[in-house]
């Protein structure tokens, strides 16, 4: 565990502005400065960054962070290794707590794989050069010296120890093995080089650092394409190639294209769709998607038109499931039965491709498309069929908006009600607008409460016309963005926190409050620049998540410190409210216990007296 202190050091010494202007062009705006953000599509900018504050906030789509939230999102770095990135422009060593120091042995060994990659990698490009074939063989595929040198294209010559050249003691140095560079054969013997004879495609993780390979033969042999195996550095499952290059164009178009293949995403960048990447021989699996998300809001797979591509295309489906919103979408792509992605966009050109991306199904559609072919949706056998298929794939689902209509189109294809639907899929429906729907036959559909739920009817249910009435604001994360404006305010919740921590009553939202309260005491400077990397557990961080968004609601020519006194009151009577349910469950024959009742309930009647403007 990395020290908090360290970390608030190092966002001390970085300046967010430099940090952010390396990938976003910033100009002046009042007291921030704004551009186009690097994480959704936009003409217009909404992306500030504010220097006073060290913060950054997009008005657009709502991400905001300090320095290493950026990096963390903008170069897909996990949390230790956006403080490793910031913390080396800076010449910091990374310290780390004690129990959790990463030995200096693996630090220096993993250093010792990368480089030796990268050599490996340099030394492939420089045999290009010297072997016309294999670049014959790149310009037969229709890629110029420009694309090659962008995706540091190389080539492996034939032969068994040449990687000699850059380790003279190949017969014995362990780190090529560990590496993935060579093998030995099943009867053991000297190591000799997995890569011979085959173009090579250097896989880098989102800090450009190579850490695996790719091999295309140039005739008929096969393997066709042969991977480097899973290393301490590499795993087929995590890492997406063309990732790395791709990025500034996703951000620019707003989504990104998935393919199966090395030659699939480089072909569609020779043409000028740069926002391709690919698997790497590998089903598409959760962990891709969600990496992929984290870039973009759009993700279209486009794979090879035969069935094997089709069938890619479905295990794609399954892997998007979990992370596909109102806010993030899966489309799908679908190519001829004789053609994949490389070879399209070279028979049809860019216009023929852009013209396929007009035409992309989604997730939605895909979905049905294949109910449709696998079951006979005219008959009852059909259909109760096609509900046992579903039940699992429609559970991945978050509930969500995005989830609500999914269940709604898929009613439609089913000739039931949304609540119907629901109910067999074993879903809850008070979170969708189906409450009230429109049956096959067109007509209204009623409430469970028997009520028609039509215009003008009320509910005692607590449920309007179209679902939940919204959930309040929590008064919670009210009063913590308040004190982020004004943390000299905090003794103002002395008495509060004292009662807090006799009892939470459960609640991880008052841990929550509770950390957060810790951390303004501590230290009250520059709060909305530490605070959304100050806590290691992810509960706490998504509940300060929402306290940095609420902070951006506030207004500040209104009295906050006014709305803050009332929000301390608002918290310390739902305090008290659930204390005394919990001391009435309890029971009230112990003396103490109905002193302490009866106290409880003094302190109720005097806030209610006290409170004012509730948030």
């Amino acid at each position: 565990m990395i020290p908090q202190s360290f970390i608030d050091d190092l966002l001390a010494r970085v300046d967010v502005v430099d940090v952010i202007g390396r990938y976003v062009q910033l100009k002046p705006a009042g007291t921030a400065l704004v551009g186009l953000c690097p994480f959704h599509n936009e003409k217009t900018p909404s992306f500030n960054v504010h220097p006073h504050k060290q913060f950054y906030h997009c008005f657009g789509c709502g991400v905001n962070g300090n320095a290493i939230g950026f990096l963390m999102e903008h170069l897909a770095l996990g949390f230790p290794e956006a403080i490793e990135h910031l913390a080396a422009q800076v010449g910091l060593v990374v310290p780390h707590e004690q129990g959790t120091q990463v030995p200096e042995a693996t630090r220096n060994h993993r250093e010792s794989l990368l480089l030796l990659l990268k050599n490996a990698s340099d030394w492939y490009r420089s045999q290009l050069k010297h072997h016309p074939h294999a670049v014959q063989y790149l310009q037969r595929r229709g890629l110029s010296g420009e694309i090659a040198a962008r995706f540091a294209l190389g080539y492996a010559p034939p032969g068994y120890q040449n990687l000699q050249a850059i380790v003279p003691d190949h017969a014995t140095n362990p780190l090529l093995a560990e590496a993935g560079l060579t093998k030995t054969g099943d009867q053991g013997g000297r190591p000799y080089d997995r890569f011979r004879d085959r173009i090579m495609f250097p896989i880098r993780n989102p800090k450009g650092e190579v850490i695996a390979f790719g091999g295309r033969v140039l005739d008929g042999g096969e393997p066709k394409y042969l991977n480097s195996p899973e290393t301490e550095l590499f795993s087929k499952g995590q890492e997406i190639y063309g990732l790395f290059e791709a990025r500034q164009a996703i951000h620019k178009q707003g989504f990104v294209l998935v393919t199966e293949g090395y030659m699939d995403t480089i072909a569609l960048a020779q043409a000028g769709l740069e926002n391709a990447v690919a698997t790497l021989g590998t089903a598409v699996t959760p962990e891709h998607v969600h990496k992929l998300f984290k870039q973009t809001s759009r993700v279209v797979f486009v794979f090879d038109g035969d069935a094997a591509g089709q069938k890619a295309a479905w295990r794609a489906l399954l892997a998007a499931l979990p992370h596909v919103q109102e806010n993030k979408h899966a489309e799908f792509a679908v190519l001829p039965a004789q053609h994949d992605p490389d070879s399209f966009v070279r028979s049809e050109g860019l216009d023929g491709f852009v013209a396929l991306l007009n035409q992309t199904l989604p997730l939605s559609r895909y979905l049905e498309q294949r109910l449709q072919q696998q079951f006979m949706l005219n008959s009852a056998e059909g259909t109760a069929a096609a509900l046992v298929f579903l039940k699992p794939l429609i559970a991945q689902v978050q509930p969500s908006l995005y989830r609500s209509s999914l269940v709604r189109s898929l009613s439609q294809l089913l000739e039931l009600t949304p609540v119907e639907l629901n109910q067999q899929l074993g879903l809850s429906s008070t979170g969708m607008a189906g409450s009230v729907g429109w049956g096959a036959a067109g007509k209204r559909q009623t409430a469970p409460n028997g009520r028609s739920n039509g215009k003008g009817h009320g509910n005692s249910s607590g449920r309007g016309a179209y679902g939940p009435r919204p959930k309040q604001k929590s008064p919670w994360v009210g009063l913590a963005a308040r004190l982020v404006h004004h943390p000299q305010q905090c003794d103002e919740c002395q008495h509060l926190t004292e009662l807090l921590y006799k009892n939470t009553h459960g609640e991880l939202e008052i841990e929550s409050f509770l950390h957060f309260m810790e951390v303004v005491r501590a230290n009250p400077e520059h709060l909305e620049a530490r605070l959304p990397t100050v806590f290691n557990d992810d509960t706490h961080q998504k509940w300060v998540n929402q306290v940095l968004q609420e902070v951006f609601t506030l207004d500040s020519e209104v009295d906050l410190v006014a709305e803050l006194k009332s929000a301390v009151y608002q918290c310390t009577e739902q305090w008290f409210k659930a204390e005394l349910e919990r001391l009435a469950h309890q029971g009230l024959q112990d003396p103490a216990i109905l002193t302490w009742y009866q106290s409880c309930l003094q302190e109720m009647k005097n806030l209610k007296q006290l409170r004012a403007n509730p948030l």
